[in-house]
């Protein structure tokens, strides 16, 4: 077949075009899916320590904030809070000096510091299942550090990333909040050397809203982030991917340099990944009695585990090991229907159907998709093991209740108030401590069952 010179740069420039789109999606959307939960642990830092106008600020960075009480629906400064106890939390800068975590003694009950790389790694934990009960001083320290370890100090602490998160979590016990709030405000940080400068949280990459705003701020700021915090050996490969497109590390990302029909492709990767972030990955694991699961040989310590990593920071950024605590979620009960506040629903636990845990369980509700507690109008959020007056079967069954109307005088105890009709939620199982039949699948909780037509 003939072709003229002019037809065939056409088909070239529409070939090359193409390509580059199609180059700049599929990086696109690797680069959603590996950075996704970094930028949203900056954009945190960002929220809590420097933007004065957000509502989840806090205040200064090194320094433990407390909230003196369970959550409410009005706190949203991440995803699916627990409400079993009180939190304390904070991000920390390693760059200019080791840092100094004091912890007060705790042997009631069961309690928890959890440290976070800016990967979304939990790295280290002090607590309970750590042997920490007794208290003690802990030395914080960056990548790289030398410095000398100042007496005193239990355990040396090294984190994978000069930024670091810390979330501290003391049970609370026969509803008695006070008491829970007198352990948490005794968790505490100094700098190991009074003298070292305080770190400036502006200096790190400022938030960018790429869900409103412009696509391409997503690239920007990951760009950003894997300069303020330099990713792992392991992930090499996924960045060699992106370099061709101006993402990595120690570079700021150029859209002047790219393509149109690059830059086309990238905008649509945001908008396709931003989609299946909320439609579809929270369906996207294994899923018994309709709880879906995750993989406990990964969870909270990702490795190159990039998808679930991604799945689990939409639905609970600061995911927790699963030797410490191991969370189950259902969006759909035993039919596979969205639960929603249409409908009544139960979960039968039988006598020998509790979770196996070594701590305690409970059962959250929340809206779905946003991830926040559900207002009711008795201000209860969760039921499980720790609640005051569940009422049990002569057999020793406990039937929890999930509906918005009040289940009556005789139900009321284990009545857990859902969403307005039409208005969807979805339940969360945490299990602290879970015992080995928990995290090997030989246990799978109960299922959810509509009880009404």
């Amino acid at each position: 077949m003939h072709v003229d010179a002019e037809s065939l740069l056409e088909q070239i420039a529409q070939g090359h075009g193409k390509a580059r789109g199609d180059e700049g999606y599929w990086a696109g959307m690797a680069a959603f899916r590996y950075g996704y939960p970094l930028v949203e642990m900056h954009r945190s830092l960002w929220e809590w320590h420097v933007d004065t106008s957000a509502p989840t600020h806090m205040g200064a960075i090194n320094q433990m904030h407390h909230t003196p009480r369970r959550a409410e629906p009005k706190d949203t400064y991440f995803v699916t809070p627990i409400v079993d106890a009180p939190y304390s939390r904070t991000f920390v800068d390693l760059s200019a000096g080791a840092v100094v975590l004091s912890v007060p003694p705790v042997t009631d009950r069961y309690f928890t510091v959890q440290l976070l790389d800016m990967y979304t790694n939990s790295f280290a934990y002090v607590g309970t299942r750590t042997g920490d009960t007794v208290g003690g001083d802990y030395l914080l320290t960056g990548p790289g550090w030398c410095g000398t370890t100042p007496p005193g100090i239990t355990r040396v602490i090294t984190a994978p990333t000069a930024l670091i998160c810390l979330l501290a979590r003391v049970t609370i016990l026969d509803d008695d909040v006070p008491a829970a709030v007198a352990l948490q405000g005794q968790i505490a940080l100094r700098q190991a050397d009074p003298q070292s400068p305080a770190p400036d949280p502006a200096s790190n990459p400022p938030a960018r809203d790429f869900r409103t705003g412009d696509p391409l701020d997503f690239y920007r700021m990951l760009a950003d982030c894997l300069t303020a915090s330099a990713p792992p050996s392991a992930d090499a490969g996924v960045l060699g991917l992106l370099a061709p497109l101006g993402i990595a590390p120690h570079r700021s990302f150029d859209p002047d340099a790219l393509h149109p029909a690059a830059l086309d492709g990238l905008r649509r990767a945001v908008a396709d990944s931003l989609r299946d972030l909320y439609a579809e990955m929270p369906f996207a694991g294994p899923a018994h009695n309709g709880w879906v699961m995750v993989n406990p040989d990964t969870i909270g310590d990702w490795g190159t585990d990039y998808y679930s990593r991604l799945e689990i920071a939409q639905l609970g950024l600061l995911a927790n090991k699963a030797q410490e605590a191991y969370y189950v979620g259902a969006m759909l009960d035993a039919d596979g229907r969205p639960m929603s506040g249409d409908h009544t629903y139960e979960i039968r636990f039988t006598p020998g159907d509790f979770p196996p845990v070594g701590a305690f369980w409970s059962v959250t509700m929340y809206l779905n998709p946003e991830g926040f507690l559900v207002e009711n109008p008795i201000g209860r959020y969760h039921l499980g093991s720790l609640t005051k007056g569940l009422q049990y079967g002569p057999d020793g069954s406990l039937t929890l209740y999930l509906q918005r109307e009040n289940p009556g005088p005789d139900k009321e105890a284990n009545w857990l108030p859902s969403t307005e009709p039409g208005t969807l939620f979805r339940l969360i199982l945490r299990q602290y401590l879970p015992h080995p039949d928990i995290l090997t699948g030989r246990y799978t909780p109960p299922a959810v069952t509509r009880t009404d037509t």
